[in-house]
């Protein structure tokens, strides 16, 4: 009996031994399968590091400073990198059947915190514009709608009228902003990272605020992009005929209503104005509408918050904007843009294209180099019921 009792307990404690190890081994799968989960999540969370073919190089490492003391001095002891990207960089683009006009092209992925700085400076691209980067080849195809399908209410029998999508192309070609910097030599020499820092600074800074008002008021001639405010279709909103006037938030209201007419009024929507409207419509009264004689602020209190709260949607401002258009006798008119902001798009081809000169004007009495920065863009709006353009309100 004792023997049986303790056969019976050796089989139940191998029984445990077995799902004890059944269990350790499936612990052990599953931490293996989280290991390698979690090996792959940091794999994808890990920046992507894209090298030109040869080139090992951290893109950090890339220097305006080193690159055009070697353009200049025509040495490019110091500059190693700067100079393999170069020739890499026209090897591929003579290989894709495309040239440049002289200069030296620093691909996008060696300038990205630059570009990332004239996006930050550019209040389109805040208001939520949609830059297309990298792009080869002239001009550039977009396929837009420009009509739709019709519904019908058909009878018995009846046959059902054919209508079909009709589609159209806007077409992108490339046109040539740029951005002219006097740098002392002995700066260029010295390689200062703060001091090139600075430079990038001002260098994105400059192609920003040219972006910003060709996409806002660029005339589409003498080598502009269309703008906003010279596309065809666009809506329109008039303050005060003959002579503009004063815009009221019932104007506002209006503007957003023109979207919601054309069943536009969708995505990232807001308004591009200049400082002084926004002072304006905080300054405006409920006396100047209702008679009232205490004078109290329609926006009270004056807060940003409360501001943006009446306004609906967010803004941005820009010295850009003109504050001495004229219609009739109206004097000190400024625009007012609306609209849903992904709809305007900025392509922008390749990388900066750098050539210097120290014989233009006065540089080399100064012991300075004249540094030519160059950038080939274009805007274009993709669909005009997307936007609402004021130009006769009073900015003052």
């Amino acid at each position: 009996m004792l023997d049986e009792i303790k056969r019976l307990l050796e089989e139940q404690k191998s029984l445990l031994l077995m799902k004890f190890d059944d269990r350790v081994q499936e612990a052990i799968k599953t931490v293996e399968g989280l290991e390698a989960r979690i090996a792959e999540m940091e794999k994808l969370a890990t920046p992507r590091r894209v090298h030109l073919a040869g080139l090992e190089d951290e893109k950090e490492k890339f220097s305006f400073f080193k690159a055009i003391w070697a353009i200049k001095t025509q040495n490019w002891d110091n500059a190693g990198f700067e100079k393999e990207i170069f020739e890499n960089t026209r090897k591929r683009a003579m290989s894709m059947g495309t040239g440049s006009a002289g200069g030296f092209i620093v691909p996008t992925i060696y300038i990205a915190e630059l570009i990332e700085l004239l996006r930050a400076d550019a209040i389109v691209a805040a208001l939520g514009a949609t830059f297309l980067t990298d792009l080869q080849g002239s001009p550039v195809q977009i396929p837009r709608q420009s009509a739709g399908a019709t519904g019908y209410w058909v009878g018995e029998n009846a046959a059902i009228t054919a209508s079909d999508l009709t589609l159209e192309q806007l077409s992108l070609t490339p046109k040539k902003v740029a951005a002219l910097v006097k740098l002392s030599n002995s700066l260029i020499k010295l390689s200062n990272p703060a001091a090139e820092a600075l430079i990038r600074r001002d260098i994105a800074s400059t192609i920003a605020l040219q972006i910003d008002l060709k996409a806002l008021r660029g005339t589409g001639s003498a080598s502009q992009p269309t703008g906003i405010a010279s596309t065809a279709s666009i809506n329109t909103l008039e303050v005060s005929d003959p002579d503009g006037g004063t815009l009221d938030w019932d104007d506002l209201l209006d503007m957003e209503y023109k979207l919601a007419e054309d069943n536009a009024l969708k995505g990232k929507l807001g308004y591009a104005i200049h400082p002084s409207l926004r002072r304006k419509l905080l300054k405006q009264k409920v006396a100047q509408f209702s008679g009232d004689t205490g004078g109290s602020y329609i926006v009270a209190p004056l807060t940003e918050s409360l501001f943006q709260t009446w306004l609906g949607y967010p803004y941005k401002m820009t010295t850009q904007i003109p504050i001495n258009l004229t219609k009739g006798a109206g004097t000190a008119l400024t625009e007012v843009y609306f609209g849903n902001w992904e709809e305007l798009i900025i392509g922008q081809w390749g990388g900066m294209e750098i050539a210097l000169s120290t014989e233009t004007s006065d540089a080399f009495e100064k012991d300075q180099t004249w540094v030519r920065v160059l950038q080939e863009v274009d805007i274009a709006v993709r669909h005009p019921e997307s936007f609402c353009l004021v130009n006769d309100a009073a900015s003052s």
